[in-house]
């Protein structure tokens, strides 16, 4: 379906990837994955042809349609009908040709009926009904039916566009899948539908995902851009195997070059002695204490460094040294003291919150105590991210009351808000009071290097700004964290080490979360679940 050869993308001068060669067949199910910013997103552009390659070229078998799914809606001004709508491909025009013909011939104009008869021919032989009864399927099973035709993209929330963008996609009955994070802003029931969706599907799909779980389900095989090697390293499996590959890369990488650099000393030392021998030859020649014998064995000595020193010169040109195995620093998370464990920290009574005329809370009780760990679930557009911003203080509700014993901080899901032209240490010395110096240190900690210290916010990718916020967050005097789909846009490295960080936190965390790996690894304890506008709970 799709084959790239030799592909190189560069920004200025600096690669992104090298020589990628890639086949992508019928059936094939394939994750791209890597740490944020190596240019996963830039590589599927190129791929489906939004962007050209700085070298290599991509081909796809004749008559091959790609259904692209980007984390971004192309035109906000579009209507949701008209950006679904477009997803039929033929038929939306020929459903508006319909309906014109049917109001000609109630109208009594029969030289219509010819017309009117084609058109219902090729409505049939498009299987039209069958299209009409799955864009049905597709905007539930996503959660989007509830979302007027009318209404703009840039009128709905970022997580709606996300599923209608996505929506779009599996409507064009496409040969070929790429997507690009598909599982950000669905829920459980969203994503476990995508996952057997796409098991019945026939054609490829190629998917850059962080989603571990849905990675071990869905893909067979993982292409990485680890951001260390300018070629993609190619892994078979899902994500548990590719882990496990992955280490072991990395520990014979590692015995390699080990071997290599104590190889190098032993044969630079050996140079060295050689040279020493020969000049000490040398000199007790010049000082008339040697024979003719010494001397030509001075001569020997000194060629025989010489030759040493080229053998050693042609094997480091000649053989491709391993450089010593680097990996990307980690995300490190600097929690404050720690907060009273089993003690009431925060207590809500009769929360009630309305909006658009829908009931998201209807008088809602709950306690939390400090150290819980708390999942909390629902369908999209159940009220989770509001119930959260209602316990943070964020959004007052219609009814009821909050009391909370400590500091709250709340992780948005979205932050369209934060691209603006401020410079990341000027937005985290803004909101976290230290010295330059000691915002550059904890900067460091969350990946952002001296390099981005000057980076305008609107210039970071969505991973980025998702770690900036972090960085702010846990570096506050908050003993109580919420966390509104915080695994979104984060690669596995920064996941891992959130992990472990909140695992070792004696705060209280309340997050949301599709992220079963996630929430089974922070140690979540307590779940809660809203279905329409009340909170149940069971203990894990």
């Amino acid at each position: 379906m799709l084959k790239a050869v030799g592909l190189s993308k560069h920004y200025d001068t600096e690669p992104l990837f090298v020589d990628l060669d890639l086949i992508v067949n019928a059936g094939d199910r394939i994750g791209l994955v890597g740490p944020n910013g190596v240019g996963k997103s830039t590589l599927l552009r190129v791929l489906v042809g939004a962007e050209p390659p700085s070298a290599g070229h991509v081909t796809r078998a004749p008559g091959t349609t790609i259904g692209y799914v980007t984390q971004q809606v192309p035109d906000p001004d579009t209507s949701v009908g008209d950006f679904l709508a477009d997803g039929l491909g033929e038929l939306r025009p020929l459903a508006d040709d319909l309906r014109d013909l049917e109001r000609r011939l109630a109208d009594g104009d029969t030289g219509a009926l010819e017309a009117y008869g084609q058109a219902q021919e090729r409505w049939a032989a498009l299987d039209g009904w069958r299209a009409q009864a799955r864009l049905a399927e597709v905007r539930q099973r996503l959660d989007v039916d509830h979302l007027d035709d009318a209404t703009a993209l840039h009128r709905v929330s970022g997580g709606e566009q996300a599923r209608l963008t996505l929506a779009r996609a599996l409507l064009h009955d496409p040969d070929l899948l790429v997507l690009d994070e598909p599982t950000n802003h669905l829920d459980a029931e969203g994503i476990a539908w995508l996952g057997e969706w796409l098991a019945g599907f026939p054609g490829g799909v190629l998917v850059a995902s962080h989603d571990r779980a849905f990675l071990d389900r869905t893909v067979g095989r993982i292409v990485e851009l680890d951001g260390i090697h300018d070629e993609p390293q190619t892994y078979t499996g899902g994500f548990t195997d590719y882990r496990a590959e992955k280490i072991r890369r990395w520990q014979r990488l590692l015995t390699d070059y080990e071997a290599q650099q104590k190889d190098l000393r032993r044969w630079l030392a050996d140079i060295d002695r050689t040279k020493a021998q020969a000049r000490g030859v040398e000199e007790s020649v010049r000082s008339g204490l040697g024979s003719d014998q010494v001397r030509r064995y001075a001569k020997k000595v000194a060629k025989k460094a010489k030759a040493r020193e080229r053998r050693l010169r042609r094997q480091l040109d000649s053989v491709r040294w391993l450089a010593q195995p680097r990996t990307r620093p980690r995300l490190s998370l600097a929690f404050g003291p720690d907060a009273p464990a089993d003690v009431e920290v925060l207590r809500a009574r009769d929360l009630t919150v309305t909006a658009g005329g829908r009931t998201l809370l209807a008088g809602v009780d709950l306690s939390v105590r400090g150290g819980d760990r708390i999942l909390l679930s629902g369908a999209n557009g159940a009220g989770k991210t509001t119930l959260l911003r209602v316990l943070a203080g964020q959004v007052a509700a219609d009814g009821g009351t909050v009391d909370a014993a400590t500091g709250v901080a709340l992780l948005p899901q979205t932050h369209d808000d934060l691209r603006t032209d401020v410079t990341v240490l000027d937005h985290f010395r803004s909101r976290v009071p230290v010295y330059a110096d000691d915002a550059e240190r904890l900067l460091e900690g969350y990946l952002f290097g001296p390099d981005q210290w000057d980076a305008r916010l609107r210039t970071l990718s969505d991973g980025e700004l998702r770690r900036l916020l972090l960085a702010i967050m846990v570096n506050s005097p908050a003993r109580m964290l919420l966390l509104d789909e915080p695994t979104n846009f984060l690669d596995f490295d920064s996941l891992e080490v959130v992990e472990a960080a909140l695992r070792q936190f004696r705060g209280t965390v309340v997050l949301v979360s599709h992220d079963t790996w996630f929430a089974d690894a922070v140690g979540v304890g307590r779940r809660w679940r809203l279905t329409d506008g009340r909170l149940t709970e069971r203990t894990v």
